[in-house]
């Protein structure tokens, strides 16, 4: 997990994601080490993992489609209707030489998750990768009897079953859903959650997960109005209310926690964002 980047979920850290390009890097030393049928099982169990905690509950009022392509790597998710067939495509940005390992996790997911809300799904006639190299696949020892078409210009998947419940959205297709356009700041933020408290990142280790140039995130943040500091030190005092309250944490540990180099330090970072400190704080809650 460590090598990978991606950080280890805690009850203390309230983040319910992680960065995807530290995910596509552990799935690169997860397929590495694991021999195929084992691989794929991985991909499968934690995609279906992934979908129980994103499913909508009952009373949700956007369409379903909607929900996921707000939580996975892609631009947007069109449904496509032809005949008794239908395709769900995916637009996804630009990937680095993990495309491969991310192109299939993320049909895994759209499968799963189109499976889960239309239980008579049938399995995909067909699917489109934008990876071009066959060799990759044959590694894998995918199941060929699916037709895999690579080097296409988009990432799909095709059902030979017309949609009879929620993925029946509408009479006219294609139907597209679109993912919401995050300020840069809160994308940072997102990615950043996950590890205050498990590891102090530096904005160069930041800038290594994302697979972004450190100068190019400066003036982006910049460019809001934001820095690194200011949404770190933003979620260091969050995390550091939390367990103050819920574990009944001493200073001297959050500190130490979240690599203040002493309590007396994280007292000041504390003063100034909330104009007290952490004790007078507590005895205010």
């Amino acid at each position: 997990m460590k090598s990978a980047n991606v950080p280890i979920y805690l009850d203390t850290s309230s983040a319910q994601l992680t960065s995807f390009s530290a995910f596509s890097k552990l799935l690169e030393q997860a397929h590495d080490k694991l021999p195929s049928e084992k691989f794929i099982a991985l991909m499968q169990h934690s995609a279906e993992r992934f979908i129980e905690q994103i499913l909508p509950t009952n009373n949700q009022k956007k369409p379903l489609l909607q929900q996921v392509v707000e939580l996975i790597p892609v631009n947007s998710i069109t449904l496509n209707k032809s005949g008794n067939s239908y395709s769900v495509e995916l637009e996804a940005p630009h990937q680095s030489q993990s495309l491969f390992l991310s192109e299939l996790y993320l049909l895994v997911i759209t499968h799963s998750y189109c499976k889960r809300i239309d239980t008579q799904l049938d399995a995909p006639i067909k699917y489109y990768l934008k990876h071009p190299h066959a060799s990759d696949l044959e590694q894998l020892n995918i199941d060929s009897r699916t037709p895999q078409f690579l080097g296409q210009h988009y990432t799909a998947l095709f059902y030979n079953q017309t949609a009879k419940r929620e993925l029946n959205l509408s009479s006219t297709y294609p139907v597209t859903f679109h993912s919401k356009q995050r300020d840069y700041s809160d994308q940072i933020s997102a990615v950043l959650e996950g590890y205050i408290g498990r590891e102090d990142l530096s904005i160069e280790q930041l800038s290594q997960i994302i697979g972004m140039n450190e100068r190019t995130i400066q003036r982006r943040l910049k460019s809001e109005g934001c820095t690194f500091r200011k949404i770190k030190e933003s979620l260091n005092i969050a995390f550091a209310k939390r367990v103050l309250v819920e574990r009944n944490a001493s200073i001297s540990d959050v500190a130490e926690h979240l690599g203040y180099s002493d309590a007396s330090q994280f007292i000041r970072a504390f003063r100034r964002s909330e104009n007290t400190t952490p004790l007078q704080w507590l005895k205010q809650t």
